[in-house]
């Protein structure tokens, strides 16, 4: 399993502490909108409803952030509106608990923030979520500058208490590939998400398919831009993806 290394040259560390820690909405409006995708789970710890997203790409088969390991127990799927600003728990139908053993994860900052996993069965149904909830599959394929994507997840909202931890949808457009500082794999978006997204996965809004995985913040209302890992051009995320998917 990779793991996360400590990052010794401050620069570099800084630079990291900057993303992760920045709100990211990107320009002056929040343009999150309410969403239901059943093929998106929440990921949570036991008696919590609220840390990172997690996204089916088979049966038993999800991928997340790396950096989300601490909360990767279980994942609420449909969920409902929060109230009053609290995120609401789902049926217990729809919560399925993490294989620990499973999970193989990076966690080294921007480019190299991913994680694979599979679920349980859940207690109720006796099935897996993607068996139920669906699933997205994942390109491989080259991307390029300016495709149209989207990412949907569970970000912070203290805009409006229905949304605060509840699935949202924005679409954005990826603006930069690569960086001299991160390396090939770093992918750079315009889509609004906040603290909560991280893990959520990056889709081609033409194929509808999975092609990368958000996991830092660093847009302001004027500048800047979120950024994630492509799968495609990182061997060791692919590798694990595969290697999951072969074992449906």
């Amino acid at each position: 399993m990779l793991k996360g290394l400590v990052i010794s040259i401050t620069s570099l560390f800084l630079s990291i502490s900057t993303f992760a820690g920045t709100k990211s909405i990107c320009g002056a409006n929040d343009d999150r909108v309410l969403s239901f995708d059943s093929k998106i789970g929440r990921l949570s710890v036991e008696g919590k409803h609220k840390g990172c997203t997690v996204t089916m790409i088979s049966d038993t088969c999800g991928v997340t952030a790396g950096h989300c390991e601490p909360v990767l127990e279980r994942a609420e799927f449909n969920t409902p509106e929060s109230i009053n600003n609290e995120p609401q728990p789902s049926d217990l139908k729809d919560v399925y608990y993490i294989e620990r053993s499973s999970i193989v994860s990076q966690n080294e900052g921007p480019g190299k923030d991913w994680a694979v996993l599979k679920f349980k069965r859940n207690k109720i149904t006796g099935k897996y979520p993607g068996q139920v909830q669906g699933y997205y599959n994942v390109s491989f394929k080259k991307i390029t500058k300016n495709m149209r994507i989207s990412i949907t997840g569970y970000g912070k909202d203290d805009g409006d208490l229905r949304r605060n931890f509840a699935q949202q949808y924005h679409q954005g457009k990826i603006t930069g590939l690569g960086d001299a500082t991160y390396g090939a794999s770093v992918m750079k978006h315009t889509v609004d998400t906040m603290g909560g997204n991280s893990g959520s996965t990056i889709l081609d809004l033409n194929t509808q398919e999975i092609i990368g995985i958000h996991s830092h913040g660093g847009c302001s209302s004027s500048y800047g831009y979120n950024i994630g890992t492509i799968i495609s051009k990182h061997a060791a995320a692919m590798k694990a993806i595969k290697k999951c998917l072969a074992s449906e």
